[in-house]
């Protein structure tokens, strides 16, 4: 909520500052921030939904509503930096001069420092709520600090010099980097959603695995993410003559291990005999 409102609040900040100088590329930081404030709306949205528990429909919960929500995030990103192509591309063949760029650069500037505060916050809290769509969040922000910062130095040298031009080029630049990071958000998010392995948990299932006894072998280990979840399942080999008795205390030594290791994996063993996997 508080991504929200401030959203809100920079985006007004920003229209003030393009407002006054007429520079196409304070609009086009404006016009990132509306994506922010949209993007931020959703994360509110898929988090809340998200953190409803398991039900008769959708017995591994609602996690997946955090990977929608950052997919979506990356179409708006595109969206944006289309936006600001449009804005910037006639300003090319005919720069226009500024006015009250002084101001205008303190407002942006103003705008900015509250923009990389709320990034620190939601990158923060993404780090200790393992939330996909608040790390989504704070690195569209952060993108919109460091694009911005580039702009306010890139409009000074303009004024300086007398370069006009630099305004449409700089925000054509800001596009080109709202395509790259909307290119890793969707990526990322892909990648999640096609259930791609999580190959450091992974590394860390083995070494546990190394150091528990009672079984033969372990095989067809996989691994996926969903949501701040990490599933995981395996095979697990035992004598034949092992009783399932013993066979269950094995699987439960091996869950609280790897509970110890990674709090939020769940894990499912399946249990075969020497005898199966001769077979």
């Amino acid at each position: 909520m508080l991504a929200v409102a401030g959203g809100i609040l920079i985006f007004v900040i920003k229209l003030v500052a393009y407002i006054i100088s007429d520079s196409v590329a304070l609009l086009s930081d404006a016009l990132e921030s509306i994506v922010n404030i949209v993007a931020s709306v959703m994360m509110v949205v898929s988090i809340h939904i998200a953190l409803k528990p398991a039900d008769q429909e959708h017995k591994y919960g609602h996690q997946r509503a955090e990977n929608i929500s950052c997919l979506v995030e990356g179409i708006l990103i595109i969206f944006a930096a289309m936006l600001i192509v449009m804005a910037s591309v006639g300003r090319l063949f005919d720069p226009v001069p500024f006015s009250s760029i002084d101001l205008a650069l303190v407002i942006s500037l103003i705008a900015t420092s509250m923009n990389g505060g709320l990034s620190y916050l939601l990158t923060r809290s993404s780090r200790e709520n393992g939330s996909i769509a608040l790390e989504g969040d704070a690195k569209h922000l952060l993108s919109d600090v460091i694009s911005s910062i580039g702009v306010v130095i890139g409009l000074f040298l303009a004024k300086v010099t007398g370069w006009y031009i630099l305004d449409p080029i700089l925000a054509l630049v800001v596009a080109a980097l709202l395509i790259r990071m909307a290119y890793s958000v969707l990526m990322k998010t892909g990648d999640d959603l096609m259930d791609h392995s999580c190959l450091e948990v992974e590394a860390t299932i083995e070494s546990v695995l190394q150091e528990q006894e009672g079984f033969l072998q372990y095989h067809d280990l996989k691994t996926r993410h969903v949501g701040d979840q990490v599933y995981a399942e395996m095979h697990l080999c035992v004598r034949a003559e092992s009783t399932v008795a013993e066979a269950h205390e094995l699987t439960e030594r091996i869950e609280v291990a790897l509970c110890q290791k990674i709090p939020n994996i769940i894990v499912t063993i399946h249990m075969e005999t020497e005898r199966e996997l001769k077979n």
